[in-house]
């Protein structure tokens, strides 16, 4: 073959694997609207002055949205849209925009506020001088940046000549009466616009939680360098429990009798004495067993009077409910969890060391269902390929049982962990699935590999045309593990392989997922 030809084929072949690509992603978007990203008359709501949006790493912002879309019917039609599909056209026709906005990491936007944010919050190239808008802002107290990204997206959107309606509200995700209380807040808001006010508030509280029995507990990398790895089953003491793969378990930790007895003692109080909190009765140590110990500067009482000691704990705050992707699907019978056993300068993670270690087998935990249909599986049986690391096997091995279950085998597993001798987590389960034919495909990286070490975002470099290929056919990419870590270097190496514009399309698609911590 002549070389002009050849350079003819090479021309010919390049086009057609990009309108294959145009053509699949078209196709999936127009049976998939919305992708489970936004309801599926969104984009038929074109005409609507009455905006609401919403930037939502692991859901609770996307409900909150449709809670508060779904109020604001009753003056109008409504588009809801995540926060990144907020455009220059789409703000130049709106009259009222509401923004319900999560505060990730370091004061961060969740995953589909990123471009927003560096279109409109680092810039003044627009004004909007014409649009109203509030902001609710969610975030956790118990951290730094409390809530920082609702008040940069606040800021900038003033920055923008935009009037701001209310100041923003504040919602702390781990308070649930204050949660109550600032949902009633934000409806009143909406109900100057026209809004109905649900007759009830959806509730989060703790009465909300349900005991799970902890069947068996197992470490994964006896061995390992790092710490241990563990896989947890639970099963319900309740009925009809349902869950989808992608779905996350809060689960509100506690304290060991260890570390209350030991606590107690420090500050020299009798842990039989009985408090009443709230108008329930408790021991001193069973409400240590609830409480942040970690608080610092806070007068331990004199004696044991029982309203010092009240007044005194009340200085503490209530420990913070975790939160678990869950590692199986119901139709396995059990919940299953990965938790990494945590120790951070000689202290040990109350949390994971309480479920790691304290816990006992057949003993209980509060646990809640939350759905995150973010990292739920896309509507169509599309190939899947699946990225993850250490504890982020989890949502990836979910989505795995729900595929096997599906008959779906065009999956491919690309995940990276310490040592092949100790880390090589689920091998038995994984071969079974290479076996029966459910994972064709699977690379597996080990950072601390003497002979070739790699992480798994290297894989994504090596199996580059072969990612293409996938892509191509219309597959989905689903990614869970550390953010900071694993996460962005596996976004920067698809986002060099595959182009900014073509990553950020499949996620407007609902094509590239991410459950990152």
């Amino acid at each position: 073959m002549a070389l002009w030809e050849r350079l003819l084929l090479v021309v010919a072949v390049s086009i057609l694997y990009a309108l294959l690509w145009v053509y699949c992603l078209w196709q999936f978007r127009r049976r998939n609207s919305g992708g489970g990203q936004f309801p599926a008359n969104a984009e038929s709501q074109s005409v609507a002055s009455v905006l609401v949006a919403y930037a939502s790493q692991s859901g609770v912002a996307l409900g909150l949205a449709q809670q508060s879309a779904s109020a604001l019917q009753a003056a109008g039609p409504v588009r809801v849209l995540p926060l990144d599909r907020v455009n220059d056209e789409v703000l130049a026709s709106t009259k009222h925009a509401f923004f319900i906005a999560s505060t990730y990491g370091e004061g961060e936007p969740p995953d589909n506020g990123n471009r927003f944010a560096r279109r409109y919050l680092n810039s003044d190239s627009s004004q909007f001088s014409h649009l109203k808008f509030a902001v609710l802002a969610l975030g956790d107290s118990a951290y730094q940046h409390f809530c920082a990204f609702g008040h940069k997206l606040h800021a900038g959107l003033s920055g923008h000549g935009a009037e701001p309606v209310f100041a923003p509200l504040e919602l702390d995700g781990n308070d649930d009466t204050a949660k109550e209380d600032a949902m009633q807040r934000w409806y009143q808001q909406l109900q100057t616009f026209g809004a109905d006010i649900p007759s009830q508030i959806p509730r989060g509280a703790e009465a909300d939680y349900q005991a799970w029995r902890l069947e068996s507990r197992q470490v994964l990398n006896q061995g390992s360098l790092g710490e241990p790895l563990l896989h947890l089953r639970f099963s319900s003491l309740q009925e009809n429990d349902q869950w989808q793969a992608g779905d996350i378990a809060e689960i509100i930790p506690r304290n060991s009798a260890k570390r209350c007895a030991e606590f107690a003692a420090q500050h020299q109080l009798d842990g039989s004495l009985v408090l009443s909190i709230q108008g329930e009765s408790r021991s001193l140590l069973e409400e240590l067993a609830r409480r942040d110990l970690t608080a610092k500067n806070i007068a331990a009482p004199d004696g044991n009077n029982v309203n010092a000691v009240t007044a005194w704990l009340n200085e503490f705050p209530l420990l913070a409910k975790r939160e678990y992707s869950i590692a199986s699907i119901p139709q396995s019978g059990c919940l299953d969890l990965l938790v990494r056993v945590q120790c951070t300068d000689g202290v040990p993670g109350v949390a994971s060391n309480w479920l790691g270690v304290h816990l006992a087998i057949a003993d209980t935990v509060m646990l809640r269902l939350r759905s995150n249909p973010l990292f739920h599986a896309p509507v169509s049986n599309i190939p899947m390929i699946l990225i993850g690391n250490g504890s982020g096997f989890a949502g990836l091995r979910g989505h795995l049982q729900a595929r096997k279950l599906a008959a779906r085998h065009d999956n491919w597993l690309l995940f990276g962990e310490r040592s092949a001798d100790a880390d090589r987590i689920f091998k038995d389960e994984i071969a079974d699935w290479q076996n029966s034919g459910y994972l064709p495909r699977i690379d597996l990286t080990f950072s601390r590999d003497p002979n070739q070490p790699a992480y798994v975002q290297d894989a994504i470099l090596v199996n580059a045309e072969s990612i293409k290929t996938w892509v191509a056919t219309g597959a989905a990419i689903y990614v869970c593990g550390n953010r900071e870590g694993m996460a962005s270097a596996v976004d920067r190496q698809l986002r060099a392989i595959l182009g900014d514009s073509r990553v950020d399309a499949l996620s407007d698609a609902g094509l590239y997922r991410r459950d990152v911590y």
